[in-house]
């Protein structure tokens, strides 16, 4: 089981991607939060409200990188893995059900 990171222009987006996600079975879930997020983009210092999602799923990384590349709204969208160290067996198990 593993969490991925990517975020969101804003709330729309987030939602229709994570819906996606869900629906493709990528995700078992996917939570999504509103951020504020300082970067450095196109030569400036950028400042803007976005929505994170996290996404719980049991599919490969490299599999579901190229789902969300496809599917993103920004021209490079942060897309980063950490896999749970301890997570409760039930839970593991639905994640692995619904995410495949």
């Amino acid at each position: 089981m593993k969490f991925i990171l990517t975020s969101c222009a804003d709330k729309a987006a987030a939602k229709a991607l994570a819906k996606k996600l869900v629906k493709a079975k990528f995700a078992a879930c996917v939570s999504v939060f509103k951020a504020n997020s300082v970067y450095f983009w196109d030569g400036e210092i950028k400042d803007e409200k976005e929505r994170v999602l996290l996404i719980k799923t049991a599919v490969k990384f490299k599999k579901i990188a190229k789902f969300i590349a496809r599917h993103h709204d920004y021209e490079l969208p942060e897309i980063v893995a950490f896999k749970a160290d301890k997570a409760s067996k039930k839970y593991k198990k639905w994640i692995k059900k619904e995410s495949k």
